[in-house]
């Protein structure tokens, strides 16, 4: 039995089928980026949270002031442990020759320079330190101190 298009309605339907199950691929001209850039974003949230903590991995316990501010990563940290041992940016250096050491390291630069020391140190090792940083040419010089706390846990 011939339908309208003249093909018997069997055949019809079997062309139909054929069509429905077939299935044009093609090449695609777009990357889907997002997953790159979502992985992106959160490694770069991780080393920012991480990045600082690197920087302060010597342990000083500094004394404590009513005027202390948030120091600045800027410039050179000299570090006096307990123990009397000088650090420059956390490698440690002989007592004796560490205005050599630190010339070295400071150079002609003038960056600024930041002296910690635990309050366990000696003042006169403090002010031992800080003639040398005068005599080696740093003209800025900054001290270490935490914040002082109130009794109630409040900065004050």
């Amino acid at each position: 039995m011939a339908g309208a298009g003249g093909l018997p309605q069997e055949e019809r339907a079997s062309r139909k089928r054929k069509q429905l199950t077939k299935i044009n691929y093609r090449p695609l001209a777009d990357i889907n980026i997002t997953a790159l850039v979502d992985v992106t974003l959160v490694l770069l949230i991780i080393f920012m949270v991480a990045a600082p903590m690197l920087k302060n991995s010597v342990d000083v316990a500094v004394p404590q002031a009513s005027t202390a501010e948030s120091k600045s990563d800027e410039g050179i940290t000299i570090t006096v442990k307990k123990d009397g041992s000088i650090l420059i940016d956390q490698s440690k250096v002989d007592e004796s020759s560490f205005d050599v050491a630190f010339e070295q390291t400071y150079g002609s630069s003038k960056e600024p320079v930041f002296l910690q020391a635990d309050k366990e140190v000696p003042y006169s090792k403090v002010l031992h330190v800080i003639d040398v940083l005068r005599q080696v040419g740093v003209t800025d010089l900054g001290l270490i101190a935490d914040p002082l706390q109130s009794a109630t846990g409040r900065r004050g």
